[in-house]
């Protein structure tokens, strides 16, 4: 990525953050690096592809923070679960990108619902990979583990949602706890807490 393509998704993302989704046009993303909407157009045909490029962004920081996660699957994967609630936690204030207005902007085909799709896709190998290597070493058991990292997905998608409700995201935390990850791990399971 240019260093202008770079400045102009990573000014889409501080107005998204601290502004919203609806303030997210070409123009303010131009206004605030000091270049004309052509100037947007010219790396960006559309917003969706600035969107997109986003996400792209957003995927490859979650290559690199679940990379960072090793030792043990059991280990590995119980700082995954953790920091997925911890990121969660930060849509409430608002240190995280708003993942559910990128998620309606993704709602109808196009480069970003591919983006996030493949964000999503992306996470849940990785999971997948982790429990199965549980698996193999005895300290997990599952015949389905890319079930289990989908389910994971989608309980620690829900904690964002409560999070940007202002709601708890505990009583989520504990149910992953006491009945995923304690049906998983043929130990104890790690605690988790929102």
């Amino acid at each position: 990525m240019t260093e202008r393509r770079t400045q102009i998704v990573d000014t889409a993302r501080e107005i998204l953050v601290e502004e919203g989704y609806d303030s997210l046009t070409t123009a303010r993303v131009a206004e605030s690096v000091g270049v004309t909407s052509a100037g947007i157009h010219y790396h960006f045909e559309t917003k969706d592809d600035l969107l997109a490029a986003l996400v792209e962004r957003l995927r490859e920081q979650l290559v690199e923070t679940l990379s960072e996660h090793d030792g043990p699957p059991e280990d590995r994967l119980a700082a995954i679960v953790r920091q997925q609630f911890e990121m969660a936690e930060a849509v409430r204030e608002l240190t995280a990108p708003p993942g559910i207005q990128l998620v309606l902007a993704g709602a109808q085909p196009g480069p970003v619902q591919e983006a996030l799709v493949s964000y999503v896709d992306t996470y849940v190998a990785h999971v997948t990979d982790v429990i199965e290597a549980g698996v193999a070493s005895g300290a997990f058991e599952t015949a389905d583990p890319e079930r289990v990292a989908v389910f994971l997905a989608s309980m620690t998608d829900s904690a964002a949602v409560r999070a940007a409700l202002d709601l708890s995201s505990d009583p989520l935390a504990e149910s992953v706890r006491t009945h995923v990850l304690a049906d998983l791990y043929v130990g104890d399971p790690p605690e988790v807490t929102a």
